[in-house]
């Protein structure tokens, strides 16, 4: 029977492979790791967004339910009206911060962060437009 030499029958990986391996996932985590940082901020931002598109549907149907009705829009109090019929609770994780205003900006936190926004009045060809301000 011939010994072998343990040295010579090795398996396993060379120091080019690990090397290349680490060099490899060094680069995955440098493009991974800023993504995901950035994903709560980027979620927070598409939260307030998906908020004011909510407030400019509200607005649309409130306007639309004034304009059909018996009253209809009135040109010099209609705005008014669509005011006073508005929900404008946005729900939980939002708060209004202050008096919301029915033609200037008013702000609302969401998670921690104050937004801006500002509303355009309805008249009566269109109902009024939310906006977020920079």
């Amino acid at each position: 029977m011939k010994k072998q030499n343990p040295l010579l029958n090795q398996e396993g990986f060379t120091l080019v492979e690990i090397i290349a391996v680490l060099i490899i996932l060094g680069i995955l985590a440098a493009v991974a790791v800023p993504r995901y940082i950035d994903l709560e901020a980027n979620a927070k931002i598409r939260a307030v967004e998906a908020a004011v598109s909510e407030l400019n549907g509200r607005e649309s149907l409130t306007w639309a339910d004034i304009k059909i009705s018996t009253s209809g829009y009135d040109e010099t109090d209609g705005d008014n009206d669509v005011w006073a019929n508005l929900d404008q609770d946005l729900g939980s994780g939002y708060q209004w911060v202050g008096t919301v205003s029915q033609d200037s900006a008013s702000s609302f936190s969401f998670k921690g962060e104050s937004f801006s926004v500002s509303r355009n009045p309805s008249t009566r060809g269109r109902p009024a437009t939310w906006t977020l301000m920079p």
